[in-house]
């Protein structure tokens, strides 16, 4: 395999990563959380949290992969992980850094 096919799926792996931090994140603020206060359905947060957390770390994984390996600036590593605790905010960030050429 050659260096940028292994580069390639480095970033659909943080790609991959993003969207399922992102949506895990989305889920548990809009339905579980307020499944859980307003309804007293606690459930949906208790599997729901640890799969979320789970999504979490494999996503700071895979943007600490992504600088090693494509020699990313740090400043972007940084707002990669603070867009990461808001709710969309890796959707937008990565939306954003594609667009632009970041």
């Amino acid at each position: 395999m050659s260096e940028q096919e292994t580069r390639h799926q480095v970033s659909r792996l943080l790609r991959i990563a993003a969207i399922g931090e992102g949506t895990t994140l989305l889920l548990l603020v809009f339905v579980g959380v307020p499944l859980k206060h307003g309804f007293g359905i606690a459930e949906v947060t208790r599997w729901l949290g640890p799969l979320h957390g789970l999504a979490f770390l494999t996503y700071i994984w895979a943007v600490i992969n992504e600088l090693a390996l494509r020699d990313q600036p740090r400043g972007w590593a940084g707002k990669a992980v603070l867009f990461s605790f808001l709710p969309g905010g890796t959707f937008w960030y990565f939306r954003r850094s594609i667009t632009s050429g970041r």
